[in-house]
């Protein structure tokens, strides 16, 4: 079980970011990514947060959600292992703050008090099961030739090497503020970091691989689909938060090396809806 797993230099590399139970989003991309897994090798890099959803009427749903689904994180895990037994060591699922509150990580709480709790009354005796596999899952994913990394949350943790990573427990956290949670150890600046500064980002990039240049990763909702607070960070959201014309994902050939947030995002991001109008301006 490796914490960073490195991709190949060339293919094929879809990336989307926090579907938190959106099946429909999710099937929209297992769609794309079969059709281009016809087409060659393709990898696909979800950056965590694939559960915990709303579960609200369409008159409760407030329009900051974006467009309005009904939160199925149970059949969504179904679906994605699924996929990746079917196309095994090219799916991978990065682990995000809410698969964390499975695994030893602190509560979150969304829609419910315990959105863990709630996740796991649903799924009953396939508990047990989704917990091993999510625990499981690795961190961070490096695209050496592309010269970028993905992560969950913004790159604020302090590392020396991919080494620091791979010796991180899961285990230990308890209830605490966001602010507090940031500042008490690797794994949660790792999992709940929404920006960080631009020496920090590029010192974690580094003691990857000195030739990245650009992290990408989820957390927070970009409305019009991304965002590039300052380098070398962008930010992608390809579902939760946004309207359907505003959800983009990543496509990118890997043996292109990228040169920065910018360019990354002009040449490679794409619509997951590509018939819906967007709501938001781009950037």
């Amino acid at each position: 079980m490796r914490r960073v797993i490195s991709l190949p230099d060339e293919g094929r590399l879809l990336v989307a970011t926090d579907l938190q139970g959106n099946l429909g989003d999710y099937l929209a991309l297992e769609a794309i990514f079969e059709e281009a897994s016809n087409e060659g090798p393709t990898h696909l890099v979800i950056t965590g947060d694939l559960v915990h959803g709303p579960e609200l009427e369409p008159h409760q749903w407030p329009e900051y959600l974006g467009t309005f689904y009904r939160g199925d994180s149970a059949g969504l895990l179904r679906h994605a292992r699924a996929l990746a037994e079917r196309h095994p060591g090219r799916v991978h699922y990065l682990l995000g703050n809410h698969e964390h509150a499975h695994v030893g990580g602190p509560i979150v709480a969304k829609f419910f008090p315990d959105e863990a709790k709630r996740l796991e009354e649903i799924l009953g005796p396939e508990t047990a099961a989704v917990r091993a596999w999510v625990a499981s899952w690795p961190f961070v994913a490096v695209a050496t030739q592309a010269r970028f990394a993905m992560l969950h949350a913004a790159p604020h943790v302090v590392i020396k090497s991919a080494d620091d990573l791979e010796r991180l427990s899961l285990d230990g956290f308890v209830p605490d503020t966001l602010d507090a949670l940031a500042a008490r150890g690797a794994l949660p600046a790792l999992l709940w970091a929404r920006t960080t500064s631009t020496e920090r980002g590029h010192a974690f990039l580094k003691a990857l691989d000195p030739n990245l240049c650009v992290a990408i990763y989820g957390h927070d909702v970009a409305r019009s689909g991304f965002s590039i607070d300052r380098d070398p960070l962008l930010c992608i959201s390809t579902s939760f938060g946004c309207h359907d014309g505003d959800k983009l994902y990543l496509d990118w050939d890997l043996s292109e090396p990228a040169q920065s947030p910018e360019h990354v995002a002009a040449r490679g991001l794409r619509p997951l809806h590509p018939n819906a109008a967007p709501v938001y301006r781009r950037p």
